[in-house]
């Protein structure tokens, strides 16, 4: 019997095809994963942080703005198999503050980012204390419309961490509400709330449209830790009380500390600035399972 030339060509030529297609597959899968990341470039280090610890990134945000994202990581590589931390900063804005505090935090062993989820202007040269994010969302406050901000900056700075199995938002005051405004819609991750504005209003008012996040605690699935100070004159710690109530009453896992002699600012304290610390490191272990922490080992 004659073999079939033509046939047989061209079975040789689709099986050439398919292993050309499996292997420029692989070259691009390797190119994704060792080139850029998408939609993330590099950003020019702030003036007035002068360390070099920080690697800087531009972001992708809603509505064609940009954020600006810094990251610093725990010695030795020890950030790889614990959560990631993302600090939520309060209506202040980014300041020189928030590195300093990643950097304690990453002392401890976790990798940690500092960013806008609303923008700011002003002076960012050598010894002053803003960070400005002129290209960020405008501020919006605890409403639901700033949450897809608040998405936005965690999605990117998870690009920007290199795609932690976690990520942890650690919010000040408004920061802390927004965070907790977030997981009240079923978010995972764990939240730590310090100062939080979480009933929607200040001592000294409130915007348009801010949420009582308390009201909408049944959501929350996510772990939380709220520390807050008992001499809290601009948030009450009547709100962080509430909040614990609420997260109990509908089954959350939370904790709660409270400084009795803390005021709004509990981080400008040394003392407590320093069992801010240790607490959030030593609680953020206990959130994730034993199979995910595998996982982020592995």
């Amino acid at each position: 019997m004659t073999p079939n030339v033509t046939c047989e060509t061209g079975a040789v030529r689709k099986a050439l095809h398919a292993v050309l297609v499996i292997a420029l597959g692989a070259a691009f899968v390797v190119w994704v994963t060792t080139g850029p990341t998408p939609g993330i470039t590099d950003a020019a280090r702030p003036a007035n942080v002068p360390d070099t610890d920080f690697t800087w990134h531009d972001v992708p945000m809603p509505d064609g703005a940009s954020s600006l994202v810094g990251v610093v990581r725990a010695p030795d590589g020890a950030g790889r198999d614990r959560p990631a931390i993302l600090l939520v900063t309060g209506t202040e804005g980014l300041n020189t503050d928030y590195p300093q505090f990643a950097r304690e935090l990453a002392a401890q062993g976790y990798d940690v980012a500092v960013g806008c989820w609303f923008r700011t202007e002003g002076a960012t040269g050598a010894g002053t204390a803003g960070i400005a994010c002129p290209r960020a969302p405008a501020f919006k406050g605890v409403t639901d419309a700033a949450v897809a901000d608040l998405d936005a900056l965690l999605q990117g700075t998870r690009r920007a961490l290199g795609d932690p199995l976690t990520v942890a938002l650690v919010g000040f005051s408004r920061g802390g509400g927004i965070a907790m405004l977030r997981a009240s819609r079923g978010a995972p991750g764990p939240v730590v709330s310090i100062s939080g504005m979480l009933e929607g209003t200040t001592a000294w008012g409130n915007l348009p449209d801010e949420v009582n996040v308390v009201d909408r605690a049944a959501g929350v699935r996510a772990s939380v830790l709220l520390l807050h100070g008992e001499d809290d004159q601009l948030v009450p710690i009547t709100q962080a009380e509430h909040m614990a109530d609420a997260l109990r009453a509908a089954g959350a896992d939370v904790q709660t500390h409270w400084y009795p002699s803390g005021g709004h600012g509990l981080a400008q304290v040394p003392a407590i600035r320093a069992d801010l610390v240790r607490r959030i490191a030593d609680w953020l272990p206990t959130t994730v399972s034993p199979a995910a922490s595998r996982r982020a080992a592995g």
